[in-house]
């Protein structure tokens, strides 16, 4: 929050010695410039998904040479979940499932089964809502805490490990996961599958734009902002990591690819399947 008050105060002082120093016209669009550049910032902070600029953002490490990760977001879900799974646990692939807490609480026995196939589980907010994002830090510590409680009554673990709903943050985002010894998770390439239902689309994005040591982002989970339709994801996966296979990559597991704690440090983490 102390960056953003600083950003206001700034912009303030700038803009008014722009009206102050400038004779008009001249000072007055000065000003306007000055306003924009802040507005600007601010716009680029909020929406640029690895921007550590509210609160540190790992999406890659370029150190995992012919590495990625599979992160999968908005589940569990009943129809779909399953069927991600049962991809995985055919082609001997880890996974990392960012899981919505009200999800988490009407679908218990699913997480827990994706935590027993030895993937991993991550924070993804309670609720999902359109606008929390820009909430302030009183509510997104009660998403990030509700959604903890659920994930932790269900599996036995507590995740530090966030990812934002749409990969936004503000500044109170970043105050609160400093108080809650939070990571956030962004990622280096994305299907777009929560609105693509093409899956031929989904899989070229992925296997063309995966670079070494990328966290890759798909979803598990229908709705939520996104179509109720996971078809495509599903037809897309397979050829995902055997398309990644092909060009040499290896598919490991967000906290080996990140070289992070996934859990809460009381907790260990379950064995990931073999790739």
């Amino acid at each position: 929050m102390l960056k953003a008050i600083a950003i206001k105060l700034v912009t303030l002082a700038a803009a008014g010695l722009c009206l102050l120093l400038v004779p008009p016209p001249l000072g007055l669009w000065l000003a306007l410039a000055v306003v924009l550049a802040a507005l600007g910032l601010i716009a680029w902070a909020v929406f640029d998904v690895n921007s550590s600029f509210w609160a540190e953002t790992l999406w890659h490490n370029p150190a995992m040479e012919k590495c990625v990760a599979l992160t999968f977001d908005d589940g569990p879900d009943e129809v779909f979940t399953p069927q991600v799974l049962a991809i995985l646990r055919e082609k001997s692939v880890p996974g990392a499932f960012f899981l919505v807490g009200q999800r988490v609480e009407s679908s218990p026995a699913l997480a827990r089964e994706i935590a027993a196939q030895g993937h991993l589980l991550g924070n993804h907010s309670f609720s999902h809502g359109l606008f929390i994002n820009f909430g302030l830090q009183a509510r997104l510590t009660h998403e990030i805490e509700d959604c903890n409680a659920a994930i932790e009554k269900a599996a036995g673990v507590k995740p530090r490990l966030y990812r934002p709903p749409h990969g936004f943050k503000n500044p109170s985002l970043g105050d609160a996961l400093r108080s809650l010894d939070m990571q956030v998770i962004g990622w280096q390439v994305r299907g777009f599958d929560a609105v693509a239902r093409d899956p031929g689309r989904i899989a070229t994005r992925v296997v063309d734009g995966a670079q070494s040591g990328g966290v890759i982002t798909l979803h598990d989970g229908a709705g939520l902002q996104g179509s109720h339709d996971r078809s495509g994801t599903l037809d897309a996966l397979p050829v995902i990591i055997d398309g990644l296979r092909a060009r040499g990559f290896k598919f490991v597991r967000l906290d080996e690819l990140l070289k992070i704690a996934p859990y809460a440090a009381t907790q260990s983490s379950p064995t990931a399947p073999a790739n």
